[in-house]
């Protein structure tokens, strides 16, 4: 479908957006390590290729196939997925008895780890994703209940990558 002649490239576009990348609507659960982030941009970027008929010889950088696409990276948008569902804002806006709050913070009384690196979870990417756009964690309550702000810090891609 990718190298079809008959379709035009807004078509492959509207339809790799709507069946493609809305799958990855699911993001908003998992862990993200830089691993896991590198294999969907890599996975992005072999179908814009595909779309566009690039090959490796054309020497086209990703950027470029990016713009010419007006597509994002793909650990771009599970970010803002991961920001902007409906459980983060919302229940860190909820008070502070709700289970569903008190889940968002809790730590399992004598979970001890294994010597060695912390193991990688939802809350540590949910933080960093908060910290790539400039919000403290001990700030996040404040934030959060402005909705626009939240809207709006949603939105914008990571500070550390320099994209708006």
């Amino acid at each position: 479908m990718w190298r079809s002649s008959t379709l035009s490239l807004k078509i492959k576009l509207d339809l790799y957006t709507s069946l493609i990348v809305t799958a990855i609507y699911t993001t908003e659960t998992w862990k993200s390590t830089a691993r896991i982030r590198q294999q969907l941009d890599v996975f992005h970027q072999r179908n814009l290729w595909k779309i566009l008929g690039i090959t490796w010889k054309d020497r086209v950088t990703n950027m470029e196939v990016l713009n010419r696409t007006g597509q994002r990276r793909l650990q771009d948008i599970a970010a803002e997925i991961r920001l902007r569902m409906a459980l983060s804002g919302h229940i860190i806006r909820m008070p502070n008895e709700r289970p569903a709050n008190h889940a968002m913070s809790w730590t399992p009384r004598g979970s001890g780890r294994r010597r060695g690196r912390p193991t990688k979870t939802w809350r540590s990417t949910f933080k960093e994703d908060l910290v790539d756009r400039g919000v403290d964690w001990n700030s996040v309550r404040a934030v959060a209940t402005n909705r626009s702000r939240w809207r709006t810090l949603a939105a914008h891609c990571p500070v550390k990558d320099r994209r708006i």
